[in-house]
């Protein structure tokens, strides 16, 4: 392993036991003292990649965001758009929110009461966004009625999920993640216009698998 590739892997596993940190105790009562104990190491040590909390909470959610964009590509790849790729993405993200820490943490550090001196993205609206123009390409591909306010239905598509995601990690560590995220598209397609989407959500959660 060269130095940069050293130097690299320190970076990495320093920004994973910032998101760790910040997934259990959240940014304000997080440190840099706290995270260095996390890997044996003292606060100088970290000095050099990092100097600052925020900074690393700008890089864990930087790698929260960065990752979708590719999941999206892929998912299309397979021949999945509009609503479709929606629910498939859905349990993308739940499965990876359940798994990996550093999207956990870039989830918490969107509504951290404490990050008031960090920039980062708006909360939520890159998301909000995101459904917004697939819900819209679903429409035109006929998977959606042509009625309906595709705006108001992103936002509760959001707001909801992240609910999801949240009561589901309090409760039993997400351990039961994806029947929630079932239960929350078999009752709310039907205020999108889509009737009888059971048979629907257990097709695509069943395809987020491969992803």
């Amino acid at each position: 392993m060269t130095q940069q590739e050293r130097a690299t892997a320190r970076r990495d596993e320093i920004i994973r036991a910032a998101a760790a940190e910040f997934d259990e105790v959240g940014y304000a009562a997080a440190s840099l003292s706290s995270i260095a104990a996390r890997l044996n190491r003292t606060k100088g040590a970290m000095s050099y990649h990092f100097s600052s909390k925020g900074s690393l909470a700008q890089e864990v959610a930087a790698y929260h965001f960065r990752q979708w964009d590719g999941v999206l590509a892929a998912i299309r790849a397979e021949g999945f758009s509009g609503l479709e790729a929606t629910i498939v993405l859905s349990f993308v993200v739940s499965a990876r929110f359940r798994d990996d820490v550093l999207v956990r943490a870039g989830m918490r550090l969107q509504h951290d009461a404490g990050l008031t001196d960090v920039e980062l993205p708006k909360p939520f609206v890159w998301w909000t966004n995101m459904t917004r123009e697939l819900l819209e390409e679903g429409r035109d591909l006929g998977q959606l009625p042509a009625e309906g306010d595709l705006d108001a239905a992103a936002e509760v598509l959001v707001e909801a999920f992240i609910g999801v995601q949240q009561i589901s990690h309090r409760l039993t560590g997400a351990r039961d993640i994806d029947q929630r995220v079932t239960n929350y598209w078999v009752l709310l397609l039907p205020g999108l216009g889509v009737a009888n989407g059971s048979e629907l959500v257990a097709r695509l959660g069943s395809a987020a698998a491969e992803f």
